[in-house]
């Protein structure tokens, strides 16, 4: 039911594109050219999603050439499909929307920010976004829709593992509740993005505040794996020049949608405005901040192999607007 009222509609509204439209699709596709290649090689594509990276990146991925045809005309947030867009999308759209051979949609519907699965076998797949692992933490204590830092969380989150469909019209049921303290929260979120680049046989979910600690060690693995296991590696803070770089490296148009906030923490706030660290009164994520580094080191080192700065990329930056999270 959920299903035929979400999705049919969409479905119809691209299915009714003029057959002229899907034929040129096909004509670019089939004009192999360095973008193409590298998107080819990089198929499956495997989003990588850490908590509070932005969710936006998403429409970026899904409107590349050929990767979810039936996508073409839609925008994925909370404005087109309701605050639980991204379950809506996961356990209902991915899969009728994309073609498999070029997008890995995820199975564990309990598992909404999944480790990665296989990372041998899927190495050179992953594509995803980082940010500093201190602002990625303030933005999910502050996340006052999802209210991740719920005294109630990890009782929510175990409904999610008994009933993780009926989470999708009950994502934001924590709304309002009291929050943990800030320190105590940011112990329960460090190595979050170590853990999701490591750890392939969970058994907790990435956000469980009693999930397996990480270590330096780990944060050493996870960092040579977002060097040698990534396709593309995009910066919170560097938004539109993150977009622009992937539009550079795997082609397609800057669109409107790559720069939508698709599920803003607060009213008003950018990701280019930082948050206050002072709250965190000296604590600092230092596991995280390994793989941060090794990400900082991959996106500037493709902004000069690709030759992307602020002044190549104004006719891209002139179809989106600035980007919060």
């Amino acid at each position: 039911m959920l299903f035929a009222l979400i999705c049919w509609p969409l479905c119809g509204m691209v299915l009714s594109q003029e057959p002229e439209t899907m034929q040129l699709l096909q004509h670019r596709l089939a004009l192999e050219g360095p973008q193409e290649q590298r998107l080819k090689a990089a198929e499956p594509i495997n989003w990588v999603h850490f908590p509070k990276v932005g969710s936006s990146f998403l429409n970026a991925i899904v409107h590349l050439p050929g990767v979810c045809p039936l996508a073409v005309n839609l925008t994925i947030g909370e404005q087109s499909l309701g605050p639980c867009f991204l379950q809506i999308w996961t356990d209902v759209m991915c899969s009728q929307l994309c073609d498999q051979e070029k997008f890995r949609c995820k199975t564990d519907l309990r598992m909404p920010h999944p480790p990665i699965d296989d990372y041998w076998a899927e190495k050179g797949t992953f594509m995803g976004f980082f940010r500093d692992p201190d602002q990625r933490i303030l933005s999910g204590y502050h996340d006052d829709m999802d209210n991740l830092a719920s005294v109630n969380f990890r009782d929510f989150l175990h409904r999610y593992d008994e009933e993780p469909l009926a989470q999708t019209a009950n994502c934001t049921s924590e709304e309002g509740a009291p929050k943990i303290p800030i320190l105590e929260f940011a112990e329960s979120w460090k190595g979050g993005m170590t853990y999701q680049l490591v750890v392939e046989h969970p058994t907790t979910q990435t956000l469980d505040p009693d999930r397996l600690t990480m270590t330096r060690a780990d944060a050493q693995k996870a960092a040579q794996r977002v060097r040698d296991g990534f396709a593309f590696v995009g910066i919170t803070e560097e938004w539109s020049l993150s977009v622009c770089l992937f539009h550079k490296m795997f082609g397609g148009s800057c669109l409107q949608s790559d720069f939508a906030n698709t599920r803003p923490s607060a009213a008003g706030k950018s990701a280019h405005v930082a948050y206050n660290t002072s709250e965190l009164m000296g604590w600092h994520d230092d596991i995280d901040e390994v793989v941060y580094a090794a990400a900082l080191d991959v996106f500037r080192t493709n902004l000069v192999l690709f030759n992307v700065s602020h002044s190549t990329c104004q006719e891209c930056y002139s179809r989106g607007v600035a980007h919060n999270i």
